[in-house]
């Protein structure tokens, strides 16, 4: 058994702004890139050893079926959360009536990630060491012990849970495992005492388990072949007969919400629209039937494990709004002033628990009883010293439609301000409403407008929007940011001569882009974890990613050519203003090679460029002091530019 460790609750999430959140504690590890530049953008480099790794990289603003941070104790009178402290996030809990929350567990040094209580009593979590990605999965038994559960020696074979992984009675856990070949991700099922395994759903393919049903006979699988398609099974448990259940043509979402109380499925889907809604699916017949729709997208949902309890979140233009349903009765509803970030319902359905990013104030765990609709606060964030005022939602007009975008203005009388453009990460991502991030309400403290735009790739806006970037990659977005651009040079209370643009993951590929192929706009660029050069992206892919990648950005046998016109590093030469790179050493999904590439280039041309890299984090900075280091240097870089 391990030692139970005391948590700082109130970092419920960290408080400063990052495109991501991941991986595990390193002290900050400053480093320059060596190396001379490359002879051309198209030259190619030795491919990175393989990374057989699960990164479950769907949709960023839904996590219908992937991990949940939150969980209900069998009775409903406990909830579990994770929670980083001053180094990998730990378990914690905290009574539903209130109360001061503890540590309930810690996983020596790894980052716990996930959760999933069993009827039997079983606390399940995964977790990753070094921002690698690399999941396995532990549990917490009734007495305390922590014991390894799913967990491959050097962490080689993956393991991932789903939301509510366990069967009705706990005997059971479904699992995603690459334990059969390295290119795919399986759904097993695990002996909750012995840990035997027993495949389920296999083959070349990313499964993902999706639910038990309340009776415990059926199991929800869904098939993914990328972000806007997937295909949903049912595992008949006593047969291992496979039922499709959302066969199509096309590309179509069918994602797993959880049971109906009558044995149907709940699915979340763009079946028939251009927004994402509810339906439940007889798993015999595959008869399927609306069970709510709107004019926006459906974000997260889900249902109780006796299927009584129905609860969903509705992104209207950003904000969410929470619906549910008690036994089948009629629906119910509660405006947000915020994002829900996560939801999940105690085991007999008549409490619903969910993270809120409300505007003004820290993250929040939230209680709402489903029988009388009374919402209460249960747990709150660490609070920032000030935080950015409402923004207002603007379209601005693109090449191919009007362009969704939240504007902050500083507060104080009417001057030319500087600005920073902040691109989101995905590109299949989304921006919302508020900012609870300490760099961005420090800018805005201090002068500076902030615009961030949800160009096309986008989630929330409709298929057509979000699918429009998919083997576009440095098309239809580079003509978004250029409007957008545009658009803040022609501002009266802009200053055109002090413009930033700022980014992460595929937001880092945008300040790229930006700074490559539209320099006469920015006079400073804060690039982190971004890909530079597709062509290399691609050719180092993980087994399990090149089937979604060759979908998503490109085929490197028939596409090299485009993807290398469309690559910043081409233009690289291009680049006028100062740049800040920052970057994870063990970044699964961008590796260091595409940080280095940019660095080694400019600095080989003589121009400003500053590199911040991290030893042991990944696609995103775990470490408090990490954090810190991170926000710090940001800032005092853009307000080097936008403000001396």
């Amino acid at each position: 058994m391990r030692d139970v460790q005391d948590v700082r609750w109130d970092r419920l999430v960290p408080a400063l702004e990052l495109p991501h959140h991941g991986g595990v504690s390193s002290m900050p590890f400053l480093q320059e890139a060596g190396g001379g530049p490359m002879s051309s953008a198209a030259k190619r480099v030795p491919a990175a050893p393989p990374r057989p790794l699960i990164a479950f990289m769907f949709n960023t603003t839904r996590r219908y079926s992937g991990p949940a941070p939150l969980a209900f104790s069998p009775d409903g009178s406990t909830l579990a959360f994770v929670s980083p402290k001053d180094g990998p996030a730990v378990v914690c809990e905290v009574p539903v009536a209130g109360g001061e929350p503890r540590t309930s567990f810690a996983i020596e040094g790894a980052a716990a990630h996930g959760l999933s209580w069993s009827q039997s009593g079983d606390l399940y979590a995964t977790a990753h060491r070094g921002g690698t990605e690399r999941w396995q999965v532990y549990v917490r038994r009734p007495d305390g012990r922590v014991q390894d559960f799913a967990v491959s020696e050097g962490d080689r074979v993956q393991h991932h849970l789903s939301r509510y992984a366990t069967s009705p009675d706990g005997s059971l856990v479904a699992i995603s495992t690459n334990s059969r070949d390295a290119g795919d991700v399986d759904v097993a099922v695990v002996d909750a005492v012995t840990g035997r395994q027993r495949l389920v759903a296999s083959g070349p393919a990313w499964h993902v388990a999706g639910g038990w049903s309340p009776d415990g006979r059926w199991l929800c699988v869904m098939r993914v072949a990328q972000n806007t398609d997937q295909d949903l099974l049912a595992v008949d448990l006593d047969s291992g007969e496979l039922a499709e259940l959302t066969a199509h043509t096309g590309e179509m979402q069918n994602v797993p919400a959880g049971w109906l109380a009558d044995g149907r499925l709940l699915a979340i889907t763009n079946n028939g629209s251009e927004f994402l809604h509810l339906e439940a699916i007889d798993v015999h017949s595959g008869d399927r039937r609306v069970y709510d729709r709107t004019d926006w997208d459906v974000e997260l949902a889900t249902t109780s494990a006796d299927g009584r309890g129905v609860v969903w979140s509705i992104n209207e233009d950003g904000y969410s709004r929470l619906r549910w349903r008690l036994d089948g009765g009629a629906a119910e509803e509660l405006a947000t002033d915020g994002t829900v970030g996560d939801i999940v319902l105690s085991h007999d359905g008549s409490r619903c628990a969910y993270t809120l990013s409300p505007i003004g104030r820290p993250v929040e765990i939230r209680v709402l009883d489903l029988t009388g609709g009374q919402d209460r606060l249960l747990v709150r964030g660490e609070a920032l010293p000030r935080y950015p005022p409402r923004p207002e939602s603007i379209r601005i007009p693109g090449t191919e439609g009007d362009i969704p975008c939240y504007v902050y203005r500083p507060a104080g009388p009417a001057r030319r301000f500087p600005a920073v453009l902040v691109v989101h990460g995905g590109p299949e991502g989304q921006s919302r409403p508020q900012l609870t991030h300490g760099l961005s309400a420090a800018l805005l403290d201090k002068g500076v407008a902030i615009v961030v735009p949800n160009i096309h790739g986008s989630t929330g806006f409709g298929k057509s929007w979000q699918t429009r970037i998919h083997r576009d990659w440095g098309g239809i977005d580079l003509a978004d940011l250029r409007s957008i651009a545009g658009w803040m040079r022609t501002q009266p209370d802009f200053d055109p001569e002090r413009l930033a643009v700022y980014g992460g993951s595929y937001g880092g590929f945008a300040t790229l882009t930006c700074v490559t192929r539209l320099p006469e706009y920015w006079c400073c660029a804060v690039d982190v974890y971004g890909p530079s050069n597709l062509v290399t992206m691609l050719e180092n892919d993980p087994p399990n990613w090149r089937r979604w990648n060759k979908l998503w950005i490109g085929d490197l046998e028939t596409d090299r050519e485009k993807l290398i016109a469309r690559s910043p590093i081409t233009y690289i030469d291009n680049v006028r203003c100062p740049l800040l790179v920052i970057q994870g050493d063990n970044d699964p999904r961008v590796p260091r090679e595409e940080s280095d590439q940019v660095v080694e280039r400019l600095r080989a041309l003589g121009r400003p460029v500053e590199y911040l890299t991290f030893e042991g984090e990944g696609h995103g900075f775990s470490r408090r002091e990490n954090q810190v280091l991170v926000h710090e240097r940001t800032t005092e870089f853009l307000e080097r530019y936008l403000l001396d």
